[in-house]
């Protein structure tokens, strides 16, 4: 029999969304307990080499680095590397359409930043190290839940540990544990494509811009990181196509990625350690039962071509802050269902709006037929045209 530990909430994953949700309930008072089945990460060194640099990154919004930046975490990662990107450029492989977006028309200082995951994740775990009232175990996923209770839910970890709380969060990445215990219903599709990722210095400064290209095999995004010549890559490309690229050594790799490129850019000279990963969609049928709630890629994962992937979960996690707190203020049972489906209700219309549209571009871009390839060029370029509408499209993408 292991030991018994009790708590408000209990949260599966000790990522950016997990530590997050953890650190900004914590912060009202709450008694926390996170669960996470890998190991502890170990502080990075954050040299200034391509091998030292995280080949996984996200772009933050302006909303999102306020919100972190309310919880105290912000600060702490500015003082480590974020990359401030003022421009966004975005055009298609196989045509003259282009859209270009900048702060200054916008009249904002900036339109994000790309931040190295591993930064984001040790700043929240820095915050979360300085709360009296938040536990972590590590190496301990979860193996059983019990929600046969009306004002309870029962845990079990793989360790044999015991936990009783109110509330129990799923923020356990796309093959949730959490989910699949609580027997939510999930609907996945895969998107027959890999991602590379890695980081590459440029023959120039990247002078703070976002590049993305959408080709016939995929998108192709350049992301400026904190160093004027680095950016972080994210090459989608079709089943078929990417493994054949992946095997290339470096030297043919960059000119591949140079002739994807097209000119569109300051070349590339050198390339880091690559990764590849499968892309697919998922989406919960619902985010939450008695007791239960998701958030993040364990409610909902999409297309990284936008980079929204980690500012939805961060609103899946402020919107659940916001209920489950006032239900605390209230003296009211935090995992009632009835405060869970506000919480849903707020945030599953929005996510699905953002995967259908991402759906969209995805199956738009990709598409090879005359009459889609010249209407998306048309597009782009009367987009880029029409101020008024790309400005409201760029101010929609900074919230």
């Amino acid at each position: 029999m292991g030991s018994l530990e009790r708590a408000d909430v209990v949260v599966a994953g000790a990522g950016i969304a997990g530590l997050s949700l953890a650190l900004a309930l914590s912060q009202q008072g709450m008694k926390i307990i996170i669960l996470e089945a890998s190991i502890q990460p170990s502080t990075p060194s954050l040299a200034s080499d391509l091998a030292g640099w995280d080949s996984r990154v996200s772009a933050l919004t302006p909303s999102s680095s306020a919100w972190l930046g309310e919880r105290g975490v912000w600060q702490d990662m500015e003082h480590h590397r974020v990359g401030p990107y003022t421009d966004m450029r975005v055009w298609d492989g196989s045509g003259t359409g282009r859209i270009a977006f900048s702060a200054e028309s916008l009249d904002v200082p900036l339109l994000g930043h790309i931040v190295e995951n591993r930064v984001t994740v040790q700043a929240l775990l820095k915050g979360v190290q300085q709360q009296t009232n938040i536990s972590v175990f590590w190496e301990e996923g979860l193996k059983a839940a019990d929600f046969s209770q009306p004002d309870s839910v029962s845990v079990e970890t793989q360790e044999e540990r015991h936990i009783t709380a109110v509330l129990l969060v799923g923020a356990d990445g796309a093959r949730s544990r959490t989910r699949d215990l609580a027997g939510l219903a999930v609907r996945t599709w895969s998107y027959h494509q890999h991602a590379i990722v890695a980081t590459v210095r440029l023959a120039e400064e990247h002078q703070k811009t976002c590049y993305q290209a959408f080709l016939n095999t995929g998108p192709l995004a350049l992301l400026p990181l904190s160093d004027p010549r680095l950016c972080s890559i994210v090459w989608s490309l079709d089943d078929q196509q990417w493994e054949p690229l992946q095997s290339l050594d470096d030297e043919a790799f960059i000119a591949q990625l140079n002739r994807a490129l097209a000119s569109n850019m300051p070349a590339v000279e050198a390339v880091g350690r690559r990764g590849v990963f499968p892309l697919r969609q998922c989406h919960a049928v619902d985010y939450v039962h008695q007791g239960i709630a998701l958030v993040g890629d364990a409610a909902h994962s999409i297309h990284p071509l936008a980079g929204q992937g980690i500012n939805l979960g961060l609103k899946d996690v402020a919107v659940l802050v916001e209920e489950v707190g006032q239900a605390w203020q209230q003296g009211m049972a935090l995992g009632s269902e009835r405060t869970l489906r506000r919480y849903q209700r707020r945030r599953k219309t929005d996510n699905l709006l953002m995967m259908s549209a991402m759906e969209a571009f995805k199956r738009g871009f990709g598409s090879t037929h005359p009459a889609i390839r010249v209407a998306r060029n048309m597009g782009l370029s009367w987009t880029d045209a029409a101020i008024p509408l790309k400005n409201w499209l760029a101010r929609q993408a900074l919230t």
